[in-house]
C-alpha cells in the first residue's frame, strides 16, 4: 500500500506541474464555451439589421392580414430575446431588428419580375407571393435570397399560415377577439414528477450536455495519459528499476490512482471556476436550475466518473504495457476510444427518449454505461433496478478487467521488441 501511494504521489505531482496541464485546465472550457454559443455568434452578424419584405395579394386585407402576422411575430421575437439576456443559463448572442412588411396588390406577372429582381439586387429581402391562384394551389412562393434559412422561413411561413387562418375565421363570423382567442399558443410547461420544481428543457439539455462531455473528455484524456506513462517509463527502462521495488501490480493501481486524482482535481477547478463566474445568476436562477442540479446528478457523476475512469484506464495500461512505440498504442486505442465515441454517438437520443430500448441497454452494458447511465439519470432517473444492475455489472467488469489487464500489464511491461498480435497475449496471460 506504501507503494501504491509513493507512485501515485509521484504521478499527481508531475502532472500538475506541467504546462500541459495548465493549458488543458483553460482550453476546454473555452473550448465548450465556443462549442455552445459560437454557432450563435457567428449568425448573428447575419441576422442582425432591418429587414424589408413585400406581400403581393390579390384582395388588400389579405396582404394585411399576413403583414399584422408577421410584425407580431417579431416583436414577441424581440421581446423573448430581451427577456432570455436576463438568463445567463439562456443567454443568447442575438440583438433585436427590425422588420418592414409593404402591401402590394399588382399581381402581374411583369411586378413578379420586377420584384425579384430587386430581391436580386438585395433592394429587398424577400417577396410573398400570396395570390388567388396561390391560395388555391396551397402553395405560396416566397422570394428570399437566403432559401436556407430554414428558421427564418419556416417563421415567416407560421405567420402566413396564422394570417390565412384569421381571414378564414373572419369569414365565418367570429370576431376578433374569439379569433385571438382560438389562435393563442399555449404553453406547455413540462415538470419534474418529484415535486422539485419545474424542468427547462432547454437547461436540463445545455447540463447534461456539458457534464458528459466533461466526463468524456476527462476519461478519454487521463486514461490516454495513463497509457502514455506506462509506455515511457517502458521505453525509457525506468520500468525495471522500479520493479525492484515494487509489485506490477502495485504500479499499475498507483498510476491509475496518481492520474485519476488529476482528472478529479480538474474537474474540481472548473466547477470552481464556473461557480464564481456566473455568481449571483445562479442564485437568481435557482428555481429553474432546482428541477435540474440535484444531489442525484451530482453523485452520480462522481460515481460514474470513478468506475469509468477505473475501467478504462486498466485497459489503456494494459495497451501501454502490450505496445513498444506511439505509434503501435495509437492503433490498439481505437479499442477503448470505439466504446466512447459510441456512447456519445447516442447521447442525443438518449437524452431526448431516456428510456428507449438503446438508452437502456446501453446504459448497463459496461462499456457505455458511465457516459449513458449518467445521461439518462441527468434527465430522467431510471427505475433503481436499472442503476443497480449497471453499478453491478460494471463493478464487476472492472474487477474482471483488472485481473486481465494486471497479468497482461505483469508480462507486457518486461516486453520488448515483439508485437502485441493475439497469440502472444494469450501466451503472456499463461505466463503470468
Amino acid at each position: 500500500m506504501h507503494n501504491i501511494f509513493l507512485i501515485a504521489r509521484r504521478e499527481y505531482l508531475e502532472r500538475v506541474r506541467t504546462k500541459s496541464f495548465l493549458i488543458m485546465t483553460i482550453l476546454i472550457p473555452l473550448m465548450m464555451a465556443g462549442f455552445l454559443l459560437g454557432p450563435g455568434i457567428l449568425m448573428n452578424p447575419m441576422s442582425r439589421g432591418a429587414k424589408h419584405l413585400i406581400v403581393v395579394a390579390s384582395r388588400t386585407q389579405t396582404a394585411e392580414n399576413i403583414r399584422h402576422e408577421l410584425t407580431k411575430a417579431q416583436e414577441e421575437q424581440n421581446k423573448q430575446i430581451a427577456d432570455s439576456k436576463k438568463n445567463s443559463l439562456k443567454r443568447s448572442p442575438e440583438t433585436q431588428s427590425d422588420l418592414s412588411v409593404d402591401v402590394d396588390t399588382n399581381t402581374s406577372t411583369e411586378e413578379r419580375a420586377a420584384l425579384a429582381k430587386k430581391v436580386r439586387d438585395k433592394q429587398l429581402d424577400g417577396v410573398i407571393w400570396a395570390t388567388d391562384d396561390a391560395l388555391a394551389a396551397e402553395k405560396i412562393p416566397f422570394i428570399t435570397r437566403d432559401t436556407s434559412s430554414f428558421i427564418q422561413n419556416a417563421s415567416i411561413g407560421i405567420g402566413v399560415d396564422r394570417a390565412l387562418h384569421r381571414e378564414a375565421l373572419k369569414a365565418k363570423g367570429l370576431s376578433d377577439p374569439e379569433i385571438d382567442k382560438v389562435l393563442k399558443r399555449l404553453d406547455v410547461n413540462p415538470e419534474n414528477p418529484a415535486g422539485s420544481g419545474t424542468a427547462d428543457p432547454q437547461v436540463t439539455f445545455i447540463v447534461s450536455f456539458i457534464m458528459v462531455m466533461i466526463l468524456y473528455m476527462s476519461v478519454l484524456l487521463y486514461g490516454i495519459n495513463v497509457m502514455r506513462a506506462v509506455l515511457d517509463e517502458k521505453t525509457s527502462r525506468i520500468m525495471e528499476v522500479m520493479l525492484s521495488v515494487s509489485r506490477p501490480g502495485e504500479m499499475m493501481a498507483g498510476k491509475i490512482l496518481g492520474v485519476g486524482a488529476v482528472g478529479l482535481t480538474q474537474i474540481v477547478i472548473w466547477i470552481t471556476a464556473a461557480v464564481a463566474m456566473m455568481g449571483g445568476n445562479l442564485v437568481a436562477n435557482g428555481d429553474q436550475l432546482k428541477g435540474v442540479i440535484t444531489w442525484q446528478m451530482l453523485a452520480a457523476f462522481a460515481v460514474y466518473y470513478l468506475l469509468g475512469f477505473a475501467l478504462y484506464s486498466t485497459l489503456y495500461a494494459a495497451i501501454g504495457a502490450m505496445v513498444n512505440s506511439e505509434q503501435e498504442a495509437q492503433q490498439l486505442q481505437f479499442l477503448a476510444v470505439l466504446p466512447l465515441a459510441a456512447s456519445l454517438g447516442i447521447m442525443f437520443n438518449v437524452i431526448q427518449f431516456p428510456n428507449s430500448t438503446i438508452a437502456v441497454w446501453a446504459s448497463i452494458f459496461p462499456f457505455t454505461s458511465p457516459l449513458i447511465m449518467f445521461s439518462r439519470i441527468a434527465v430522467q432517473t431510471p427505475n433503481p433496478w436499472q442503476i443497480a444492475l449497471s453499478l453491478a455489472v460494471t463493478i464487476a467488469t472492472i474487477a474482471g478487467m483488472v485481473w486481465l489487464c494486471g497479468r497482461i500489464y505483469r508480462v507486457g511491461i518486461l516486453m520488448y521488441g515483439k508485437k502485441p498480435t493475439l497469440p502472444e497475449i494469450i501466451k503472456w496471460l499463461r505466463y503470468a
